[in-house]
Protein backbone atom coordinates (compact mmCIF):
# COMPACT_ATOMS: atom_id res chain seq x y z
CA UNK A 1 0.00 0.00 0.00
CA UNK A 2 1.44 3.43 -0.93
CA UNK A 3 2.22 6.04 1.69
CA UNK A 4 1.13 9.66 1.76
CA UNK A 5 -1.85 11.41 0.24
CA UNK A 6 -2.05 10.41 -3.42
CA UNK A 7 -5.30 11.78 -4.82
CA UNK A 8 -4.55 14.16 -7.69
CA UNK A 9 -7.25 16.62 -6.71
CA UNK A 10 -5.93 16.91 -3.18
CA UNK A 11 -2.35 17.35 -4.33
CA UNK A 12 -3.47 20.14 -6.64
CA UNK A 13 -5.55 21.69 -3.89
CA UNK A 14 -2.79 21.63 -1.30
CA UNK A 15 -0.12 22.94 -3.65
CA UNK A 16 -2.24 26.04 -4.20
CA UNK A 17 -2.77 26.58 -0.49
CA UNK A 18 0.76 26.39 0.81
CA UNK A 19 1.44 30.03 -0.01
CA UNK A 20 -1.59 31.61 1.63
CA UNK A 21 -3.60 31.60 4.84
CA UNK A 22 -6.79 29.67 4.13
CA UNK A 23 -8.73 28.90 7.30
CA UNK A 24 -12.32 29.21 8.41
CA UNK A 25 -11.73 32.38 10.45
CA UNK A 26 -8.95 34.89 10.94
CA UNK A 27 -7.01 32.60 13.23
CA UNK A 28 -3.90 32.93 15.35
CA UNK A 29 -0.70 31.72 13.76
CA UNK A 30 0.09 28.17 14.95
CA UNK A 31 2.82 27.96 17.58
CA UNK A 32 6.20 27.21 16.08
CA UNK A 33 8.30 24.26 17.26
CA UNK A 34 11.63 24.66 18.95
CA UNK A 35 14.72 26.00 17.23
CA UNK A 36 15.99 22.47 16.59
CA UNK A 37 12.85 21.44 14.69
CA UNK A 38 11.52 22.37 11.27
CA UNK A 39 7.89 23.56 11.36
CA UNK A 40 5.56 21.00 9.77
CA UNK A 41 3.70 21.90 6.62
CA UNK A 42 0.05 22.64 7.48
CA UNK A 43 -2.29 21.91 4.56
CA UNK A 44 -5.93 23.02 5.07
CA UNK A 45 -8.50 20.98 3.13
CA UNK A 46 -12.28 20.78 2.90
CA UNK A 47 -13.92 18.13 5.04
CA UNK A 48 -15.70 16.73 2.00
CA UNK A 49 -12.30 15.83 0.53
CA UNK A 50 -12.26 12.98 3.02
CA UNK A 51 -14.44 11.21 0.47
CA UNK A 52 -11.70 11.60 -2.18
CA UNK A 53 -9.00 9.82 -0.21
CA UNK A 54 -7.40 6.97 -2.09
CA UNK A 55 -5.91 3.92 -0.33
CA UNK A 56 -2.76 5.08 1.42
CA UNK A 57 -1.06 5.02 4.78
CA UNK A 58 0.39 8.10 6.47
CA UNK A 59 4.08 8.54 5.76
CA UNK A 60 6.47 8.94 8.72
CA UNK A 61 5.86 12.37 10.25
CA UNK A 62 2.52 12.78 8.47
CA UNK A 63 -0.72 13.26 10.42
CA UNK A 64 -4.27 13.43 9.13
CA UNK A 65 -6.57 15.58 11.27
CA UNK A 66 -10.29 16.09 10.70
CA UNK A 67 -12.60 18.76 12.12
CA UNK A 68 -16.36 18.66 11.61
CA UNK A 69 -19.67 19.10 13.37
CA UNK A 70 -21.80 16.16 14.40
CA UNK A 71 -24.34 17.26 11.76
CA UNK A 72 -21.90 16.62 8.89
CA UNK A 73 -24.35 15.36 6.30
CA UNK A 74 -21.99 13.21 4.26
CA UNK A 75 -22.58 10.42 6.79
CA UNK A 76 -26.24 9.60 7.31
CA UNK A 77 -27.76 8.43 10.57
CA UNK A 78 -28.49 5.10 8.90
CA UNK A 79 -24.86 4.59 7.91
CA UNK A 80 -23.63 5.66 11.34
CA UNK A 81 -25.84 3.10 13.06
CA UNK A 82 -24.83 0.40 10.58
CA UNK A 83 -21.09 1.01 10.95
CA UNK A 84 -20.97 0.92 14.75
CA UNK A 85 -20.44 -2.32 16.62
CA UNK A 86 -22.92 -3.63 19.16
CA UNK A 87 -20.58 -2.62 21.97
CA UNK A 88 -20.35 0.94 20.64
CA UNK A 89 -24.13 1.09 20.28
CA UNK A 90 -24.50 0.06 23.92
CA UNK A 91 -21.97 2.68 25.01
CA UNK A 92 -23.87 5.36 23.10
CA UNK A 93 -27.14 4.32 24.74
CA UNK A 94 -25.60 4.84 28.20
CA UNK A 95 -24.66 8.47 27.55
CA UNK A 96 -26.84 10.91 29.50
CA UNK A 97 -28.15 13.11 26.66
CA UNK A 98 -29.12 12.81 22.99
CA UNK A 99 -26.47 15.40 22.04
CA UNK A 100 -23.68 13.36 23.65
CA UNK A 101 -24.96 10.17 22.06
CA UNK A 102 -25.08 11.80 18.61
CA UNK A 103 -21.58 13.22 19.06
CA UNK A 104 -20.17 9.85 20.07
CA UNK A 105 -21.85 8.05 17.17
CA UNK A 106 -20.72 10.70 14.65
CA UNK A 107 -17.12 10.62 15.82
CA UNK A 108 -16.83 6.84 15.53
CA UNK A 109 -18.66 6.69 12.21
CA UNK A 110 -16.54 9.38 10.52
CA UNK A 111 -13.36 7.84 11.93
CA UNK A 112 -14.34 4.54 10.37
CA UNK A 113 -15.10 6.27 7.07
CA UNK A 114 -11.71 8.02 6.96
CA UNK A 115 -9.78 4.89 7.92
CA UNK A 116 -11.75 2.82 5.40
CA UNK A 117 -10.76 5.22 2.62
CA UNK A 118 -7.12 4.99 3.65
CA UNK A 119 -7.06 1.20 4.05
CA UNK A 120 -9.23 0.40 1.03
CA UNK A 121 -12.05 -1.39 2.86
CA UNK A 122 -15.64 -0.78 3.95
CA UNK A 123 -16.31 1.41 7.03
CA UNK A 124 -18.11 -1.37 8.89
CA UNK A 125 -15.08 -3.61 8.37
CA UNK A 126 -12.71 -1.26 10.23
CA UNK A 127 -11.73 -2.65 13.61
CA UNK A 128 -11.32 0.00 16.34
CA UNK A 129 -9.73 -1.08 19.58
CA UNK A 130 -7.81 0.36 22.52
CA UNK A 131 -4.52 -0.82 23.98
CA UNK A 132 -3.87 -1.26 27.71
CA UNK A 133 -3.27 2.49 28.05
CA UNK A 134 -6.43 3.51 26.27
CA UNK A 135 -4.78 4.54 23.01
CA UNK A 136 -6.92 3.85 19.96
CA UNK A 137 -5.89 1.73 16.98
CA UNK A 138 -7.65 1.11 13.69
CA UNK A 139 -6.96 -1.83 11.40
CA UNK A 140 -8.30 -3.46 8.28
CA UNK A 141 -10.20 -6.77 8.35
CA UNK A 142 -7.05 -8.80 7.67
CA UNK A 143 -5.09 -6.99 10.38
CA UNK A 144 -2.26 -6.27 7.94
CA UNK A 145 -2.42 -2.48 8.30
CA UNK A 146 -2.71 -0.76 11.68
CA UNK A 147 -3.11 2.97 12.20
CA UNK A 148 -3.05 5.02 15.41
CA UNK A 149 -6.03 7.29 16.01
CA UNK A 150 -7.50 9.68 18.54
CA UNK A 151 -10.77 11.56 19.08
CA UNK A 152 -11.27 14.89 20.83
CA UNK A 153 -14.02 17.48 21.19
CA UNK A 154 -13.77 21.27 21.15
CA UNK A 155 -16.99 23.24 21.48
CA UNK A 156 -19.22 22.26 18.55
CA UNK A 157 -16.33 20.54 16.80
CA UNK A 158 -15.46 16.86 16.64
CA UNK A 159 -11.77 16.30 15.95
CA UNK A 160 -9.99 13.16 14.72
CA UNK A 161 -6.32 12.35 14.35
CA UNK A 162 -4.83 9.49 12.32
CA UNK A 163 -1.16 8.61 12.03
CA UNK A 164 1.21 5.69 11.58
CA UNK A 165 2.68 6.35 15.05
CA UNK A 166 1.20 7.27 18.42
CA UNK A 167 -0.93 10.39 18.08
CA UNK A 168 -2.87 12.45 20.59
CA UNK A 169 -5.29 15.37 20.36
CA UNK A 170 -5.75 17.89 23.15
CA UNK A 171 -8.35 20.66 23.41
CA UNK A 172 -9.17 23.40 25.87
CA UNK A 173 -11.41 26.43 26.23
CA UNK A 174 -10.46 29.40 28.43
CA UNK A 175 -12.86 29.77 31.33
CA UNK A 176 -14.74 33.01 31.76
CA UNK A 177 -15.86 34.64 34.98
CA UNK A 178 -18.61 37.12 35.65
CA UNK A 179 -17.39 40.47 36.92
CA UNK A 180 -18.15 40.96 40.62
CA UNK A 181 -21.14 43.07 41.52
CA UNK A 182 -18.95 45.49 43.46
CA UNK A 183 -16.47 45.95 40.58
CA UNK A 184 -16.50 49.42 39.10
CA UNK A 185 -17.77 49.01 35.56
CA UNK A 186 -16.06 50.90 32.74
CA UNK A 187 -17.73 54.06 31.53
CA UNK A 188 -20.71 53.04 29.48
CA UNK A 189 -20.29 49.40 30.54
CA UNK A 190 -22.19 47.11 32.88
CA UNK A 191 -20.98 45.24 35.96
CA UNK A 192 -22.18 41.88 34.68
CA UNK A 193 -19.89 41.92 31.64
CA UNK A 194 -18.13 38.61 31.03
CA UNK A 195 -14.34 38.87 30.96
CA UNK A 196 -11.55 36.28 30.73
CA UNK A 197 -8.55 36.41 33.09
CA UNK A 198 -5.55 38.07 31.38
CA UNK A 199 -3.36 34.97 31.30
CA UNK A 200 -6.14 32.46 30.81
CA UNK A 201 -5.65 32.03 27.07
CA UNK A 202 -1.97 31.18 27.52
CA UNK A 203 -2.86 28.63 30.18
CA UNK A 204 -5.57 27.18 27.95
CA UNK A 205 -3.11 26.74 25.08
CA UNK A 206 -0.68 24.99 27.40
CA UNK A 207 -3.47 22.79 28.72
CA UNK A 208 -4.34 21.72 25.16
CA UNK A 209 -0.68 20.87 24.53
CA UNK A 210 -0.43 18.91 27.77
CA UNK A 211 -3.65 17.04 27.01
CA UNK A 212 -2.41 16.06 23.56
CA UNK A 213 0.80 14.67 25.06
CA UNK A 214 -1.09 12.81 27.77
CA UNK A 215 -3.39 11.25 25.17
CA UNK A 216 -0.54 10.24 22.85
CA UNK A 217 1.40 8.72 25.75
CA UNK A 218 -1.62 6.80 27.04
CA UNK A 219 -2.28 8.91 30.15
CA UNK A 220 -5.44 10.77 29.13
CA UNK A 221 -6.78 10.99 32.69
CA UNK A 222 -3.42 11.54 34.42
CA UNK A 223 -4.08 15.16 35.31
CA UNK A 224 -7.03 17.38 36.17
CA UNK A 225 -6.17 20.88 35.04
CA UNK A 226 -9.32 22.33 36.56
CA UNK A 227 -7.63 22.02 39.95
CA UNK A 228 -4.40 23.74 38.87
CA UNK A 229 -3.58 27.41 38.89
CA UNK A 230 -2.09 28.78 35.71
CA UNK A 231 1.29 29.17 37.41
CA UNK A 232 1.44 25.59 38.67
CA UNK A 233 3.37 22.94 36.72
CA UNK A 234 1.76 19.74 35.50
CA UNK A 235 3.61 17.14 37.61
CA UNK A 236 2.16 14.17 35.75
CA UNK A 237 3.90 15.21 32.54
CA UNK A 238 7.33 14.63 34.03
CA UNK A 239 6.67 10.92 34.48
CA UNK A 240 4.62 10.61 31.29
CA UNK A 241 7.42 11.57 28.90
CA UNK A 242 9.87 9.13 30.47
CA UNK A 243 12.69 10.81 28.60
CA UNK A 244 11.07 10.07 25.23
CA UNK A 245 10.78 12.92 22.71
CA UNK A 246 7.26 14.07 21.87
CA UNK A 247 6.38 16.57 19.16
CA UNK A 248 3.48 18.98 19.67
CA UNK A 249 1.86 21.37 17.20
CA UNK A 250 -0.85 23.95 17.92
CA UNK A 251 -3.78 23.61 15.52
CA UNK A 252 -5.50 26.82 14.34
CA UNK A 253 -8.93 27.15 15.93
CA UNK A 254 -11.64 29.82 15.83
CA UNK A 255 -12.32 32.13 18.74
CA UNK A 256 -10.97 31.14 22.13
CA UNK A 257 -10.81 27.41 21.36
CA UNK A 258 -7.38 25.82 21.71
CA UNK A 259 -6.27 22.51 20.21
CA UNK A 260 -2.97 20.70 19.77
CA UNK A 261 -1.77 17.48 18.19
CA UNK A 262 1.09 15.40 19.57
CA UNK A 263 3.12 12.73 17.78
CA UNK A 264 5.76 10.24 18.80
CA UNK A 265 7.72 11.08 15.63
CA UNK A 266 8.89 14.46 14.29
CA UNK A 267 6.12 16.16 12.34
CA UNK A 268 6.60 16.94 8.66
CA UNK A 269 3.08 17.35 7.24
CA UNK A 270 -0.36 17.92 8.78
CA UNK A 271 -3.25 17.31 6.38
CA UNK A 272 -6.12 19.21 7.98
CA UNK A 273 -9.55 18.24 6.66
CA UNK A 274 -12.20 20.76 7.69
CA UNK A 275 -9.81 23.71 8.00
CA UNK A 276 -10.24 25.17 4.52
CA UNK A 277 -11.93 28.54 4.18
CA UNK A 278 -14.11 26.94 1.51
CA UNK A 279 -15.13 24.20 3.90
CA UNK A 280 -18.47 22.70 2.95
CA UNK A 281 -18.99 20.45 6.02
Amino acid sequence: MPTGLLTESLLTQTSKQTSRRDFIDDLDTPAQPGDDETPPQFLPLRMNETLSLSPCTPAPGEIFVFRFRSQWQRVSAHDSARWLTQDETRRAALLPSPALRYRYISSRAVLRLAVARMLGCQPDAVDLRDDARGRMFAQDPAGDAVLCADIAYAGVWIMLGISASYVGLGTSLPSYKMAADDDTPPEGGVSSQISPPPDNLLFSKQRARDNSLLSAAGHRTAIDHSNLASSEPAPALVSVTGGEPWHVFDLPMPGQLCASVCSATPLSTILAFGWSKRNDA
